[in-house]
Formats: C-alpha cells, structure tokens, sequence
C-alpha cells in the first residue's frame, strides 16, 4: 500500500525516537476512557487543507498512550486479542471522531481497522503529490500580502508550505524567506534590505517577528501623524473664532 510507505518517511525522525523509547501501552480500560477530543482540538476538513495540524496533534496522542504501532501495521491474526480488538476500535472512534462530515463520509467504511482507516484517511489527502504540489508551488510563488497584516500573510503562506511539505515538497528556509518579501506590501520595501543583509541570514519565524514589529512601529507613527494633524486643523479653526469673540465681547462690555 502506497500510504504505509508514506507514514513511515513522512514520520521517520519521529518513528526513531519511539523504537528507542518504546512506551508500554495503556491499556484498553484507559484507552477507552479518553476524550480524544481533548488531545486533538482540529476537526479535520478538505477546504482548510488542516491535514499537517491534525496528523501532528493525532500522532502525539497516540505517542503519549503507546499506540503507535495500531496505525503503522496490522499484527497476524493469532495476535490480535480481544484487548488489541478493543483498543483498536477505539482508535477507529478516535478518527470518525476528530473528522467533518465531508471526510467522514469519504472514508467511512462498516468494518475496518484503525490501519486501514489511517491509511484511507492518508491516501486521500496525500495521493497524487506531484500533481497537488504543482498547484501548491503556483500558489506561494503568487501570494501578495496586499491588505493583510503580516500575521495573517506569514500565517498563509506557512499553511502552504506545511502542505508542501505533507506531499513530500518541503520549502527550504531561505525560499520561505524570500517568498516572503517577494509579496510584501510595498510600503515594507525599506525593510528588505535590512532583513537580506543579516548575518546569519532570518529565518522565516524571525523574519515575520521582524516585521511585525515594524508593523506595530508604522501603526504606531500613522496614529501620531493622524493626531498632530487633528491638532494643527483644530487650531487652525480655533484661533479665529476666539480673537474675533474677544474684541466683541470687550467692547459690548465697555458700553
């Protein structure tokens, strides 16, 4: 199966660390008692393309209790207690469970294992990579900031990047660093040069930190800017009035 293949590179570091540890699994009383729900917060969906974040916050849960091995392979049929059977199936809940409808109804199948439904949950996010990664690099090599704050145009193009990434494509550091000034809005063209020229070079996570603090300065300057301006207009108009009003009233005064 293509999606075996796939869990085991695209987790390799993660899959090194845990046959060195070994974690003991918990037992299907425990097991049977979590709140999944509460270690995955994502419900998994097409349109937000979230399946990075989601498999992230899956895969830690099954760390943390010892599951691992139910959704990298199948054990033969002599092993497979009544104990596996019942943990098994609550990982199965686990997966209907932690989807939309959308994905649920896709995947759904009667009778199936939490391998399988790993895999099919995979597969449909993961097939055709070369052809999905086409489209993803067309999308961040044209992504602008245009209104956005930085935040919200760091937090894009990431997205597109983990999903990059997911497919097998990762972005290297300094492309995502220079994608990023690419689109910039071009009121943060004097800032390119202050980010290109550091050594070493920004990271992406630096880079956006750097910016978003000259984000809050140019905020910052447009709100004094603003303000001396409602200054000088008021008085402008307020010097007028009060020296024609003076004379007037003296003179009324005087008579």
């Amino acid at each position: 199966m293509a999606s075996d293949a796939r869990s085991s590179s695209g987790s390799s570091s993660d899959g090194d660390v845990s046959s060195l540890v070994a974690p003991a699994p918990a037992p299907a009383s425990v097991v049977q008692q979590i709140n999944i729900r509460q270690h995955v917060p994502v419900s998994l969906d097409l349109p937000s393309g979230n399946y990075g974040q989601w498999r992230c916050l899956f895969e830690s849960a099954l760390g943390k209790f010892g599951l691992d091995h139910f959704v990298r392979s199948v054990p033969p049929l002599a092993e497979r207690t009544a104990e596996w059977r019942q943990i098994d199936q609550t990982l199965v809940n686990w997966i209907y469970t932690t989807v939309n409808k959308s994905v649920f109804d896709i995947v759904y199948r009667r009778r199936t294992s939490a391998f399988t439904l790993w895999g099919d949950v995979e597969g449909l996010f993961l097939d055709n990579d070369l052809h999905r990664a086409v489209y993803l690099e067309a999308e961040l090599r044209s992504a602008v900031q245009g209104d956005s704050t930085i935040d919200e145009y760091c937090t894009s193009l990431k997205r597109i990047a983990d999903k990059l990434r997911d497919i097998g494509q990762p972005v290297s550091e300094s492309s995502q660093v220079l994608n990023l000034l690419r689109g910039l809005n071009p009121k943060y063209r004097h800032v390119k040069p202050v980010i290109t020229s550091k050594r070493p070079p920004h990271t992406f996570q630096s880079a956006r930190s750097f910016l978003a603090l000259e984000e809050l300065q140019m905020v910052h300057d447009d709100k004094l800017e603003a303000g001396h301006a409602l200054l000088a207009a008021h008085d402008g108009h307020g010097t007028p009035g009060q020296s024609s009003s003076s004379p007037g009233g003296s003179g009324s005064g005087s008579r």
